[in-house]
């Protein structure tokens, strides 16, 4: 006992004379916003649209105020080491001090904040706090942990000894703690199966035996492996080697109270947002030895969603997609009956942003809730301080790149900012003498991160900033640099921020790395982004969730740990699959449709895009962060069936083998819309409105008893909004249908996404939908196909704007035909010229021309030239069937090639017909008929004669639509003469 207290006695003394860094605020203004209320202190924050002028005498009798505050109390505490002053958009320091010093700071009335800088190490194992899980009127404490819900994992695998999937380890509601053994797995739950233990394959995929946490466990790579070799260090079985599925089911369902460790130190309890939920994984994922190889093949893909609902899964989570913009391949049929069966499916938005319309697929598909990342309040950029020039003066944030040297392994470093030169930094720097010790301002572009930090750092710098290289949407903000085997730290920053640096003589600045910048309330930069290439009018994603640096359980081949931080949108997606689990649970009767409306309608919005104060916008966002708590109560839900995703499909003519045309008109015989903007989802997109449009959207009151709602329009920037009704009074289980007609006014900016809200409110509960309206000054067909060597089309057109109209064509220029044959995985090589004048070329071929003549070839292309510039590739073309094209704006002059390539064919030689069309402006023997005049929501037709086309070809044109800005839209037009 006497060792005990004395050990006991001691840690006090020895804590206190521990140092960690603290920030520290203090209750003055800083430069940028102090408006001169100190007696004897002008005012230094800027007037509108100006900047901070450092050689004012106000702003250095202001800052050597603040500095003389800052310094009497460190002095008040005594030995204290300070890292760093930040004074122009903060006021206060980072400085090294006992946990009693800063206890000594707290305790001032001109101290506002103290923190202990433990924000080095992001600790995001309290996601489920952040989400509000653990907290009333959470989820957890109305007793929907998951209890006896499937969640099925298609991924790389699972670590199945990990103590978050253990059977003992969760307790239930009112155990108060203890552990508690799970009951036996539900009688819905057919699936058998723990495929581990294949010692043959790998000696170290132990045996072992599924338990009622983890009650299943397969794997499907016959699709993978008829391709690719598996890494040596793969499991040939349902063991995950890769650690990305054991991450997103126990993000999804780990266990709660299990204590994690990294690197030997404690991250304190974690726990998966349905901790009582049961795991069924599904192996579909796999490592190569190549890394470019590894993936997850659709064909695995689709067993794995069809084992998954014979198994009986209550919610699936897909942390896997790709850039396809194709709604109808397999896994997405396949996950479109899967709801069907009422499965929820929860799947990552995808990886490829900030750049604009980066949704893929499966992500991009209105019959599953894809999930975008957002950062937390664990989540921190490093700052980037700046003194000059005076716009820029205050922190900057910026991204870390990836190397063996982080910033914050680097030490303090404070230097002038050199810019390099060559700016690009891809050759060795001419300025090496100026650069020595300095940090190198490169731009992005031209050569590998990797190549811009090793030129820096052999000129002598002690770090990199990286602006990047452009002011499009896609190239201002900036994205996570990778760039391994370099030796000094660095940041990338935004484009304009950049370019003030690059142009400010003698800018000066610190990297610091003590400066951490809270991104809460961030899209994470590679979240991929709206508008839906494949379905424009569906916005997408649906909804966010943290998705940066969460911590969960991994795979420990490799680095020996079981717990690991990863960030991507697979790690925000498993935790809206844990949402669902809870809401399974609470509401077994919800569809999935209506739980993902659940989720989106009580979505909050209060997020701002990567970078500076611009709110995020459906296209980042979806709906919003998703709020459990909110999720449970609704009030209103949109439904959808299988039915009414059919004639979504037939809308966007994106017809999967499952259906026929005619099936489409007997949907709209029997009176549903096929217009993608009708399908009854908690969203509201039209990606053309031209003049006016109305869509129906119809809801479902799940509250008790009769509720009253009423209509509240945030309506997009130049569009007018009517909702009819504007009032609903719906008792419980009851539907009603309501239309909302979008119509552009005079103030609409024609081409450009606007962004709304429409909520059915009753006060203290709104239920929101976000709106995206593309205003377009015209719609029209984009291609239209006709026959004849004469004849005539009407085009249908409907405008959007008010003013003259006009059209012209380019062509039609009749096709030179190049007839041969390929045979067993062969090519033909074709050449031609493109002679001077020409404004476009199309080299393509056509399923009806190729072998038997109905799609079941596929033959490719590959396009080089012109010789002249020494036969570089122009474009390739290899679509799953014989329809390939591969076209030239302006093409240089010159002799081109052309690969004619047997990909897949019926054995024997397979004829085709290649066709080349050049189009130089000429109208030939065509006549057009036009509307004069444009009218905002006036329709009217274009009328198109031609006549005397040599037969037996095709014959290609390009109407051109015009207002009086200029061209607002073109028609392709492809006569068959043959």
């Amino acid at each position: 006992m006497s060792a005990h207290a004395n050990e006991t006695d001691d840690q006090p003394t020895q804590l206190e004379n521990v140092k960690k860094t603290y920030i520290v605020q203090f209750s003055e203004k800083p430069l940028i916003a102090y408006e001169g209320n100190i007696q004897g202190l002008a005012a230094t924050k800027p007037s509108k649209n100006r900047k901070l002028d450092f050689s004012s005498s106000a702003i250095q009798q202001y800052a050597q105020f603040l500095r003389s505050r800052k310094t009497e109390a460190l002095n008040s505490i005594g030995n204290v080491r300070k890292l760093h002053d930040y004074q122009v958009a903060f006021n206060g320091f980072a400085a090294q001090m006992t946990a009693k010093q800063a206890e000594q700071l707290r305790n001032r009335k001109d101290v506002i904040g103290v923190w202990e800088d433990q924000l080095m190490k992001p600790q995001t194992n309290t996601t489920y706090s952040y989400l509000g899980l653990d907290k009333f009127p959470g989820p957890w404490i109305l007793g929907a942990t998951g209890e006896d819900v499937i969640v099925g994992v298609i991924d790389s695998g699972i670590n199945p000894e990990h103590p978050s999937l253990e059977d003992t380890r969760t307790p239930k509601r009112g155990h108060r703690g203890r552990h508690v053994l799970y009951d036996a797995v539900p009688e819905s739950f057919v699936g058998e199966g723990c495929e581990f233990g294949n010692t043959e394959f790998n000696p170290d995929d132990l045996p072992f035996e599924c338990n009622n946490k983890l009650i299943k466990a397969q794997a499907f790579g016959e699709g993978f492996r008829s391709v690719n070799e598996l890494a040596d260090y793969e499991f040939l079985s349902a063991r995950d080697a890769d650690g990305h599925g054991t991450h997103t089911a126990t993000t999804a369902a780990g266990n709660f109270g299990v204590e994690g460790t990294v690197n030997g130190e404690s991250t304190g309890v974690l726990s998966g947002v349905a901790p009582r939920a049961r795991i069924a994984v599904y192996k579909v994922c796999w490592d190569a030895p190549n890394p470019d190889d590894s993936g997850c093949f659709s064909s695995d893909s689709m067993a794995a969603i069809d084992q998954a609902v014979a198994d009986g899964v209550d919610v699936i989570n897909y942390s896997v997609g790709g850039a396809s913009t194709q709604f109808t391949g397999p896994d997405d049929i396949a996950f479109l009956f899967a709801a069907d069966a009422g499965v929820f499916v929860a799947t990552s938005a995808g990886n490829s942003g900030p750049g604009n319309e980066t949704i893929g697929t499966p992500s991009g598909v209105p019959w599953i809730t894809a999930v975008g990342a957002t950062e937390d309040n664990e989540s921190f950029g490093t700052g980037f301080e700046i003194s000059a020039p005076a716009e820029l003066a205050g922190v900057l944030e910026g991204l870390e790149g990836s190397g063996p040297v982080q910033l914050a392994d680097s030490g303090e470093i404070a230097a002038d900012i050199v810019n390099a030169e060559p700016l690009d930094a891809c050759s060795p720097l001419t300025n090496a003498e100026a650069m020595s010790g300095k940090i190198a301002l490169v731009v992005r572009g031209a050569c590998a991160f990797t190549d811009k930090y090793n030129q820096a750092a052999a000129a002598g710098a002690r770090a990199i900033v990286v602006f990047n290289d452009g002011t499009a949407a896609d190239r201002v903000d900036p994205i996570t640099m990778s760039a391994p085997d370099t030796t000094i730290p660095g940041v990338m920053i935004r484009h304009p921020d950049g370019a003030a640096l690059f142009s400010a003589a003698a800018a000066s600045g610190r990297l610091s790395p003590e400066i951490q910048v809270s991104r809460d309330n961030r899209i994470a930069g590679f979240s991929s982004r709206g508008a839906n290439g494949g379905a424009p009018d569906i916005i997408k994603p649906d909804i966010a969730a943290p998705g940066v640096g969460i911590l969960a359980g991994i795979s420990p081949v490799g680095s020996g740990e079981i717990f690991g931080r990863l960030s991507g949108t697979s790690m925000a997606s498993p935790h809206v699959a844990g949402v669902m689990a809870l809401l399974k649970q609470a509401h077994p009767d919800w569809t999935p449709a209506m739980a993902r409306s659940a989720m989106m309608t009580t979505a909050r919005q209060n997020l701002k895009k990567s970078f500076g104060d611009t709110p995020a916008d459906p296209f980042d966002i979806g709906a919003g962060m998703v709020q459990p708590a909110n999720a449970f109560f609704p009030g209103l839900v949109y439904d959808a069936g299988l039915v009414d995703y059919f004639a979504f499909l037939c809308g966007a003519e994106l017809q999967p083998q499952v259906f026929t045309a005619g099936d489409c008109a007997q949907f709209e015989a029997n009176g549903l819309s096929i217009d993608s903007s009708d399908l009854n989802l908690p969203s509201m997109g039209i990606a053309e409105l031209v003049g006016s449009q109305t869509i129906t959207r119809r809801v479902t009151n799940v509250e008790r008893g009769t509720q009253w709602y009423w209509a509240e329009v945030d309506a997009p920037a130049g569009i007018r909004v009517e909702v009819k009704p504007r009032v609903l009074r719906l008792k419980h289980g009851e539907t009603a249908t309501f239309t909302v007609t979008f119509t552009a006014t005079e103030d609409a900016v024609l081409g450009d996404w606007a962004f709304g809200s429409l909520s059915w409110s009753q006060g203290f509960r709104k239920v929101r939908s976000p709106i995206a309206i593309r205003p377009v000054p015209i719609a029209t067909a984009s291609a239209v196909a006709a026959s004849g060597t004469s004849g005539s089309l009407s085009i249908p057109l409907a405008f959007g704007f008010d003013g003259a109209y006009s059209a012209s064509i380019n062509g039609l220029a009749e096709g030179v035909k190049n007839i041969g044959a390929v045979e067993d995985a062969a090519d033909d090589l074709i050449f031609f010229d493109i002679a001077e004048g020409t404004n476009f070329s199309r080299i393509a071929l056509f399923d009806a021309d190729v072998g038997a003549g109905d799609g079941s070839d596929d033959l490719d292309l590959q396009l080089f030239g012109p010789a002249e510039l020494g036969w570089p590739l122009v474009g390739t073309s290899g679509t799953p069937t014989s329809a390939e094209q591969v076209d030239i704006t302006n093409p240089v002059p010159g002799t081109y090639a052309v690969f004619v390539i047997d990909y897949a064919s019926a054995p024997g030689p397979t004829p085709y017909t290649l066709y080349e069309f050049h189009l130089n402006g000429d109208a030939g023997n065509t006549q057009m008929d036009t509307p004069d005049v444009a009218t905002v929501g006036g329709t009217g037709n274009l009328y198109l004669d031609w006549s005397e086309l040599q037969g037996d070809t095709r014959a290609m044109g390009v109407i051109a639509h015009e207002n009086a800005n200029g061209v607002i839209g073109y028609t392709e037009v492809m006569v068959n003469t043959q």
